[in-house]
C-alpha cells in the first residue's frame, strides 16, 4: 500500500471531519481542528492513498514532551499500517526536541491498547471518568523517546 503523509491543510478538513466522525462517539469539531492548525506547537498530517485522505494524526508538543490528541483512520483501510505510518511520521519530525509521547485511550478499546503498545507505548496510568457518550475511564500511555 503505497500512503503518503503530508501537512494537514484547511482543505482537508471535510474529509477529516468524515473520519473523525465514523471514528469516535464524540468527533472534534471543525473549530477544534482549526485551532490545532493555528498553534504553533502542534502537529496535522494526512494520510493519502491513490489521492483521498484515508487518515489523520493531531500531536502537540509542550516544551520536550507531545501528546497524541487525535489519530483515525477511514474504517474500511484499518489494519494497513495507515495509523503507523501516521505516528511513525510525526514522532520523526519531533524526535530531537521531545523526550516523551502521552496518549489517552479508553480503556475498553483494547484494539488501541494493542496498537500502541507494538509502537512501545506502555501503560503510565489512568484518569477516572475521562470520557463521556459511554461515560469510562481513559488509561493514560506513554512512550519514551530516549
Amino acid at each position: 500500500m503505497n500512503i503518503k503523509i503530508r501537512n494537514l491543510k484547511e482543505q482537508d478538513l471535510s474529509r477529516v471531519l468524515e473520519i473523525a466522525s465514523q471514528s469516535f462517539s464524540i468527533p472534534w469539531s471543525l473549530k477544534s481542528f482549526k485551532n490545532e492548525l493555528l498553534n504553533p506547537h502542534s502537529i496535522l498530517k494526512v494520510a493519502e492513498f491513490n489521492g483521498e485522505i484515508v487518515g489523520y494524526i493531531v500531536l502537540r508538543k509542550i516544551l520536550d514532551e507531545a501528546e497524541l490528541l487525535s489519530i483515525a483512520v477511514k474504517p474500511e483501510l484499518r489494519r494497513k499500517g495507515i495509523a503507523t505510518e501516521l505516528i511513525k511520521n510525526v514522532l520523526n519530525e519531533v524526535k530531537d526536541s521531545v523526550k516523551t509521547c502521552f496518549l489517552e485511550v479508553r480503556v475498553s478499546n483494547n484494539e488501541a491498547i494493542s496498537f500502541y503498545e507494538k509502537i512501545g507505548f506502555k501503560k503510565a496510568g489512568l484518569r477516572k471518568k475521562y470520557y463521556l457518550l459511554p461515560e469510562e475511564d481513559a488509561i493514560i500511555m506513554k512512550l519514551d523517546l530516549f
